[in-house]
C-alpha cells in the first residue's frame, strides 16, 4: 500500500525541504547579496512542486479505489487526481527545460497557450471532485449549516472574479495572438473562484466533523484551493494597482514566491491524511483479529 511510505510526516518533510531550500537562495537577496542562478532555482521550484503533485496523484488514485461501490466519491478522488496529474504537466510546461527542445519557447505565446490549457483541464477536474465529494458525504447524511460569513466569502471571491473578468487587466494572455490563450485564462481563473466557492462549504462540513483525519483532509484540500485562488487573484489585482510590483516591491513578490511554495504540497498533504485513515483503520483490524486469535486461559 503506498500510503504506508507517504506518510503526512513525509509530505511535510517535503514541504520543509523545499520551503528550506528555497529561502537558503532567497535571504542572501533581501540582505544585499549576489542573486542565485535564476534558472537552477527555477528547476528545484519546479521540480519539487511537480514531486508533491505526483505524490498526490498516486494517493488520490489510491484513494478512490477504496470506492468501488460509491460512485461519487470515486469520481471525486479520480477527479482531484487528474487535478494533480494535469498540475504535473503544468510544471513541467513552465519549466526551463523545453527551452532546450525549442529554442525560444519560454515566455512565448505557445508556451502561454499550453499554460492555459493546462489550468483550465486542472481547475476543472478540481472543480469537479470538490463537488462530488461535497455531493457524497451530502447524500450519506452528513448534514452542515453554511453561515453567513461563509456566505461573505463567496460573494467576495465572485466580486472580485467578475471585477478581473469585465476588466481583463492584470491577465497575461490578454494580448495573445492565440484565440484560446484570450478564451482559456479567464475561463480558468472562473473555474479557480468556483473551486475556492466550494472549498469554503466543505471547509464548513470539516468543521462539523468535530475533528478525525477525514476532517483534517478536507481542510488541507480547502487551504490548498483558497491558497491558489488567493495567489492568482492577489496577483491579477497587484498587476492592475502596482504595474511592475515584482521587480519594484521585492519583500512582497519574496512573500509571494514563498506561499506558492506551499500549494503544491497542501494537495499532497490532503491525500496523505486521508490516505492515513485507511493505513490506521488496517492497522485496528490486524489487531483486533490478533486478540480474537490469542486463545482463552482457563
Amino acid at each position: 500500500m503506498l500510503a504506508k511510505r507517504i506518510t503526512p510526516k513525509i509530505v511535510l518533510l517535503g514541504l520543509t525541504l523545499q520551503v528550506g531550500i528555497w529561502l537558503g537562495a532567497q535571504l542572501p537577496i533581501l540582505f544585499g547579496g549576489a542573486p542565485p542562478l535564476s534558472y537552477m532555482e527555477d528547476y528545484v521550484q519546479r521540480a519539487a512542486s511537480g514531486l508533491a503533485f505526483a505524490l498526490a496523484l498516486a494517493l488520490n488514485v489510491e484513494i478512490a479505489t477504496e470506492y468501488r461501490h460509491n460512485f461519487w466519491l470515486r469520481l471525486a478522488w479520480l477527479a482531484l487526481g487528474a487535478n494533480a496529474g494535469f498540475s504535473v504537466l503544468r510544471e513541467m510546461i513552465a519549466s526551463p527545460l523545453f527551452s532546450l527542445v525549442q529554442q525560444g519557447y519560454a515566455g512565448s505565446p505557445l508556451q502561454g497557450l499550453h499554460h492555459q490549457i493546462m489550468i483550465a483541464s486542472a481547475n476543472s477536474f478540481l472543480v469537479l471532485g470538490l463537488l462530488g465529494m461535497w455531493w457524497a458525504y451530502h447524500q450519506v447524511g452528513i448534514g452542515f449549516r453554511i453561515k453567513s460569513r461563509d456566505y461573505a466569502a463567496i460573494a467576495g471571491i465572485f466580486l472580485l472574479t467578475c471585477a478581473l473578468l469585465y476588466s481583463r487587466q492584470g491577465m497575461s494572455e490578454a494580448a495573445s495572438p492565440y484565440f484560446f490563450s484570450r478564451l482559456l485564462q479567464p475561463l480558468g481563473l472562473m473555474l479557480l473562484s468556483m473551486a475556492a466557492a466550494a472549498s469554503v462549504v466543505l471547509y464548513r462540513m470539516a468543521i462539523q466533523m468535530n475533528g478525525g483525519k477525514l476532517a483534517i483532509a478536507l481542510r488541507c484540500l480547502t487551504f490548498y484551493t483558497l491558497l491558489r485562488g488567493t495567489l492568482v487573484l492577489l496577483e491579477a489585482l497587484l498587476s492592475i494597482g502596482l504595474p511592475g510590483w515584482r521587480q519594484s516591491h521585492g519583500h512582497l513578490y519574496f512573500l509571494d514566491l514563498l506561499c506558492w511554495q506551499a500549494v503544491a504540497w497542501l494537495a499532497a498533504l490532503a491525500a496523505a491524511y486521508r490516505a492515513d485513515l485507511t493505513v490506521h483503520a488496517h492497522k485496528e483490524l490486524e489487531r483486533q483479529r490478533a486478540i480474537t486469535a490469542l486463545p482463552i486461559s482457563s
